[in-house]
């Protein structure tokens, strides 16, 4: 019962109360007097191959720890130089120890040449990371000249300064 009462009462004063309220809207035209572009920046890593390139001194010879022909000619000169030395039983032994020493002969030869160095540009390719700063416009912030005021608005579009727009006027009134 009382509920009830009450939920009379709120109705009475609800619709005994004088508050009113009206919105209008309006088409006016504006000026765009100035626009702003707004832009965002993204900083991302991107990988590159760069060539790089320094001078070093690098060996002459670089084979002279390889066995070659010129190792094998050695050996035979040796051996045939200790066959001629050697007598009897020991021409077979001295002809191998002629070959050891003409091939050593030869390797050191090809050592002593490797012990001369020259200057040379020496190059190599590797990755190297860089920043590039990407700019995005993000929108326009536009000046407009409009009932001798001037609004500033953020757009998606783009316009010149002196275009004319038009634009949407909400007017409310209503009773305190």
């Amino acid at each position: 019962m009382f509920n009830k009462f009450l939920l009379l009462f709120g109705f009475i004063v609800l619709f005994s109360s004088n508050s009113y309220s009206k919105t209008n809207f309006y088409q006016v035209t504006g000026s765009i007097s100035s626009v702003e572009v707004l832009k965002t920046y993204t900083k991302q890593r991107m990988p590159r191959e760069e060539k790089k390139c320094s001078i070093q001194r690098v060996p002459v010879n670089q084979n002279a720890q390889t066995f070659g022909a010129d190792n094998f000619i050695g050996a035979l000169i040796g051996g045939a130089i200790g066959n001629q030395i050697g007598s009897g039983g020991g021409k077979s032994g001295s002809a191998a120890i002629g070959a050891l020493i003409g091939s050593e002969v030869v390797r050191s030869e090809k050592a002593a040449a490797n012990e001369s160095y020259t200057e040379k540009e020496v190059c190599r390719v590797q990755k190297v990371f860089y920043t590039e700063t990407i700019e995005q416009v993000s929108g326009y912030r536009l000046n407009v000249e409009v009932d001798g005021e001037m609004i500033s608005f953020t757009s998606n579009k783009s316009y010149n300064p002196g275009d004319l727009i038009t634009l949407t006027k909400k007017i409310s009134y209503s009773l305190n």
